[in-house]
């Protein structure tokens, strides 16, 4: 009896690691023998077996509690270890890549996605430009190396590369607030993350390149969860839910490839957006130049039509990707500990750089009543004030503390 009890604790156990139940061990006798225990002569023995599996009082469950004492801690020991073994053989948790993993997995045809573990914008930002530049475009034309990304940014406040920061953000406010500045590597315009936001990213060839496509996906994903739901496309391709936008897009095209990136607002906390980006019009200041011109919008979370958390979406979108492609395609981990290439680092320190955040974009002239400045890669080059001419324009905003620019401070 007890190498019965032995034999079968083993089993319970991997069932119960494989979340499945002990059947065999219900409320229910392993056999149903609808006999008369009078006239029955094996009775007694089936009846032991009865109240054994079913927990009855009696001298067979007394034999039960006995050998559970005895072996006790010999049982759990086996049962840990026999778990721990099933679980290192059958781990099909998503993986946390280390640097030399990732490479490999990137630069092998195939298609995969990747959740990143970390909220740093600039490195989040590396991780999907190294994917990017990476991934392999086959000769023939053919391109079976769709990938996605995911990742969720701490606070920030993240431009296109063609645009200008004094002219998209309110930076005092930013700074003040706790919410980094970060210039994306893609164009498009402004936009406020936190960690109720998502931002996912759908890489595929250049000519099956479609701004609507994979935002389609994602409204046909979300509204087979929950038909009931008014989400839509408006006519520049963003997301809305009942009319309000919930999500913006961002688009880069090389080298044979594309990517479509964009945010979802799942539970952030928007009521903290406000100040942080400018109106389309402050009075007593004029610019002009190259600089790309963000669209203002109305936002809500979709949070507000049931979708409960930022895992519960990039767990819709794995399925709906999946499905799209009938195919198990697999997930991976990423994060700044484990998963570190020179590539990536380098690619992380030069998106937090000062050159980059301030001196890599458009050029532009700005008016701020009498006062005109134009800059070119950071400098101003001609100046109604001579005396600045050569010196960084973001020298001259962060020099704005006398009575003589006071009235420029809540401009720029």
């Amino acid at each position: 009896m007890v190498g019965l009890l032995r034999s079968l604790n083993p089993v319970c156990g991997f069932l119960r690691h494989s979340r499945s139940q002990c059947r065999f061990l219900g409320s229910k006798a392993p056999f149903d023998l609808d006999l008369d225990a009078q006239n029955d002569k094996y009775s007694e023995v089936n009846n032991m077996y009865t109240k054994l599996f079913t927990g009855e009082s009696s001298e067979s469950t007394t034999l039960v509690s006995e050998v559970n004492k005895t072996d006790s801690n010999l049982y759990e020991s086996e049962v840990d270890e026999f778990n721990a073994e099933l679980a290192e053989t059958y781990d099909f948790s998503p993986k946390i890549l280390s640097g030399e993993e990732l490479a490999k997995l990137v630069k092998t045809p195939g298609r995969f996605m990747i959740q990143s573990l970390s909220k740093n914008p600039y490195y989040n930002l590396a991780v999907e430009d190294y994917v990017f530049k990476n991934t392999p475009v086959e000769k023939n034309g053919s391109f079976s190396n769709e990938r996605l990304l995911f990742y969720v940014n701490d606070k920030c406040a993240v431009i296109g590369k063609n645009q200008t920061p004094w002219k998209e953000l309110f930076l005092q406010n930013c700074k003040s607030r706790g919410y980094q500045y970060v210039r994306r590597l893609s164009g498009g315009g402004a936009v406020i993350h936190d960690l109720g936001n998502v931002n996912y990213s759908y890489l595929t060839s250049r000519n099956a390149f479609r701004r609507e496509y994979f935002n389609e996906q994602i409204v046909a994903w979300l509204t087979q969860v929950r038909p009931e739901t008014n989400i839509s496309l408006n006519e520049r391709g963003d997301i809305q839910l009942d009319d309000l936008k919930i999500s913006g897009s961002a688009f880069k095209i090389a080298g044979g490839k594309s990517y479509h990136h964009g945010t979802m607002l799942v539970n952030a906390n928007l009521a903290s957006f406000k100040g942080l980006l400018k109106p389309a019009h402050i009075d007593g200041i004029c610019w002009s130049g190259g600089s790309v011109d963000s669209v203002r919008s109305h936002v809500k979370n979709i949070q507000d039509a049931g979708f409960k958390s930022t895992n519960e979406f990039i767990d819709i979108c794995i399925r709906g990707f999946r499905s799209t492609f009938q195919e198990d395609v697999p997930v991976y981990l990423v994060d700044e500990v484990n998963t570190q290439t020179d590539n990536i680092m380098e690619t992380t320190d030069q998106l937090a750089s000062n050159e980059w955040l301030y001196d890599s974009g458009p050029k532009f002239t700005v008016t701020l009543g009498s006062f005109k400045f134009s800059v070119e890669k950071g400098l101003i080059v001609d100046s109604s004030m001579p005396h600045m001419k050569g010196k960084r324009f973001k020298t001259f905003v962060d020099s704005l503390n006398n009575q003589e620019f006071e009235t420029l401070k809540t401009t720029i």
